[in-house]
C-alpha cells in the first residue's frame, strides 16, 4: 500500500483510513469542512456505517459550509438579499363530480365537418361543451322529442 487508493490518484499514502491508504491531497480534500459527508467513504467505495448515518441525520444544518457562503456573497464581499418564503396558500376545496351513469357498451359516433362548420359548434355550444351539445341535439333529434331539442336551440340563442 504506497499508493493512494482513490481513483485517479498516484499520490503517496500519507494516512490509513479504515485499512484504506490515503494520500495527504486527497485526505484534506475529502475531509474539509466543505465536503460532502461522507466523501471519503463514496471515494474509496465503503459502506456507510449507521454512526455515520447518524450522524448525518442529526446534522440540524446549523453549519453553514464555506461554498454556501461564497454563493451567498457578491464580488464586492457583500451578502446578497435572501429570498422571503412565500406563505403557502390552502387548496381549494374541490367541488364534487356528478355522478355520471356508467356506459357499458360505449361507442364512438364520429361524422365529418368542415372547419367552418365545427367553429360554429363550438361557437354555440361554449367553451369545452361541444360534444355534450352535438350529442343532445343528435339524440333529441332521433328521438323525436322536440321539446329538448328547443331547449338546446334556446341555450344556444342565449349565448
Amino acid at each position: 500500500m504506497d499508493r493512494c487508493e482513490l481513483r485517479r490518484c498516484r499520490g503517496e499514502v500519507s494516512v490509513i483510513y479504515l485499512g484504506h491508504g490515503v494520500c495527504e491531497r486527497c485526505w484534506n480534500e475529502l475531509t474539509a469542512e466543505d465536503a460532502p459527508p461522507g466523501a471519503l467513504r463514496m471515494g474509496l467505495g465503503i459502506e456507510a456505517t449507521a454512526e455515520s448515518a447518524m450522524e448525518e441525520a442529526m446534522d440540524d444544518g446549523s453549519r453553514k459550509t464555506a461554498k454556501a457562503e461564497a454563493t451567498s456573497t457578491g464580488a464586492s464581499g457583500k451578502k446578497k438579499a435572501t429570498k422571503v418564503a412565500k406563505p403557502k396558500r390552502a387548496p381549494k376545496a374541490k367541488e364534487p363530480k356528478a355522478k355520471r351513469e356508467p356506459i357499458q357498451d360505449a361507442v364512438v359516433f364520429a361524422f365529418r365537418l368542415s372547419a367552418e362548420q365545427r367553429d360554429r359548434i363550438h361557437k354555440a355550444a361554449g367553451s369545452g361543451k361541444a360534444t355534450r351539445f352535438v350529442r343532445g341535439a343528435a339524440l333529441a333529434a332521433a328521438n323525436g322529442d322536440t321539446k329538448a331539442f328547443e331547449e338546446i336551440v334556446a341555450s344556444r340563442a342565449s349565448k
